[in-house]
């Protein structure tokens, strides 16, 4: 996150000057409607990044511990880091450990699910 924010700086810091140098020699609209462009696409990156994905995970989460209480497995542990999901916890066979898994990867929005859940002996 830290670098992300870092290199959104960056990049916003180098289009300002393109931006600022546009307006003073006004030789190519083109340049400056692509640099107003990119300065919006960078603006939308950094909100969604910062504003949108604590929201999404937050409704992942609950989707998710919904559907594993429905199918008996409520005492799996998730873990959630945008859209991927990581299932840990113990279950007593694989089956269950199976269900798990595929019960994540039908929830809308799940990018990839990362099955860690153990089998007791």
């Amino acid at each position: 996150m830290i670098l992300l924010c870092s290199c959104i700086s960056i990049s916003l810091k180098r289009e300002a000057v393109i931006l600022q140098e546009a307006i003073k020699h006004p030789k190519s609209p083109l340049i400056l409607l692509s640099t107003i462009g990119t300065l919006i696409i960078v603006t939308l990156v950094f909100a969604s990044s910062t504003f949108l994905r604590p929201k999404i995970e937050s409704d992942l989460k609950k989707q998710l511990h919904s559907q594993l209480s429905l199918s008996g497995l409520d005492e799996t542990l998730i873990h959630i880091s945008g859209r991927d999901v990581i299932l840990m916890g113990t279950v007593k066979d694989k089956s269950e450990a199976e269900k798990a898994e595929n019960t994540a990867k039908k929830i809308w929005g799940v990018r990839n699910v990362s099955n860690e859940i153990l089998i007791e002996n």
